[in-house]
This record gives C-alpha cells, structure tokens and sequence, in this order.
C-alpha cells in the first residue's frame, strides 16, 4: 500500500474521532509537523508506529493496512503482522465472543491433528 494510502486513512481516522493533528502528535509524542508528513503521505509511517496510531484512534490495524501488507505469498506463513491484526480485533470482542472464539481455534487445532 503507497504511503498517501495510509496517510489518508491516518487523516480519515483522525476526523471521524473528532480531534486535531495538534491533538494527535500531542498524544503519539510526535510534532504536528511530522504527523502532517504521514498524513500527506510524505513520510514513512512504520508498523509499530501505525499499532499505536490504531489504538489512539480506536481502529483495528487492518483498517491502515491492505491484505497485501498483511499477509505473505507463502499461505502456511503467519506473520506477526497477521497475529497483531488478529489481536487487535479479538480485544474488541466480548467475554462469551472470546469464548466462543476459544472453542473454535480448539475445533482448528483437533480437526489439523485428525486430517
């Protein structure tokens, strides 16, 4: 994904949670300046980076990130991109979701092991 996409979506996030450039740089401790630069797609927003940014703007990471940023070629490969998108959307579920979700990855885990 080009850096104006992600910028973009930094400036989107931003709007829709109602506060200013100033406001964020202010809380990712970062200048307005610099935080303007990712906006326009001017400088290179690292991952760790966009982790927080998400948080700040209460967004899950993939809403950042494309799928072609999140996951590899090899399809047997789990990234650690793919294991903080996930976590970052299993912390937005509730108790009985998140035990659901257990029971299922349980379900995975026994139906690999009888294939």
């Amino acid at each position: 994904m080009a850096l104006k996409e992600i910028g973009k979506k930094i400036q989107i996030a931003r709007e829709e949670k109602g506060i200013t450039q100033l406001e964020l740089a202010k809380m990712l401790g970062i200048t307005q300046a610099a935080l303007s630069n990712y906006e326009l797609g001017k400088r290179r927003v690292y991952f760790h980076q966009i982790e927080v940014i998400a948080e700040y703007l209460e967004k899950p990471i993939s809403f950042f990130l494309d799928e072609e940023v999140i996951f590899t070629e090899d399809e047997n490969t789990i990234t650690d991109e793919m294991l903080n998108s996930l976590t970052c959307k299993i912390k937005q579920l509730n108790r009985q979701d998140f035990l659901e979700l257990d029971q299922f990855i349980d379900f995975l885990l026994w139906r690999k092991d009888n294939e």
